[in-house]
């Protein structure tokens, strides 16, 4: 299945123009540019006999984890996210959609997380920007 997988991003990034093979940064990653501001970091691996599909982008840094105030937005911010979410690595706000790849997982599905990743990403840097900091 990984392999399936794997084909079907690799034509998804042919089908956005972009060559899969300069945008690997290792097995099963990928990097890829939006414009100068968005980069998205996209992800396959295999994991108890089952493929994963993960796009994610940094959207801001979090100087104070014990603001509340912040995290409560992000929760509430992810009542309104269609198939993606905010989360917090280390000092990093990101936006990220996990699939879990099955016969029925298409190079269109791909394209759609891609997509909706690089606009959520866009959109709450701007927002996100006015209160983290």
């Amino acid at each position: 299945m990984l392999e399936q997988l794997t084909i079907k991003l690799e034509n998804a990034l042919k089908n956005l123009g972009i060559n899969p093979e300069s945008a690997r940064i290792g097995v099963g990653q990928y990097n890829i540019n939006k414009d100068k501001k968005v980069e998205l970091m996209l992800d396959v691996w295999e994991q108890n006999n089952r493929a994963f599909f993960q796009v994610l982008c940094v959207v801001n840094k979090i100087n104070d984890l014990s603001r509340t105030e912040v995290l409560q937005m992000l929760l509430e911010e992810n009542h309104g996210l269609v198939q993606a979410s905010f989360a917090i690595s280390g000092n990093d706000i990101l936006i990220k959609e996990t699939l879990e790849a099955t016969s029925f997982l298409g190079e269109e599905q791909l394209l759609m997380s891609i997509h909706r990743i690089a606009y959520y990403c866009e959109v709450y840097r701007e927002k996100w920007n006015l209160v983290v900091n």
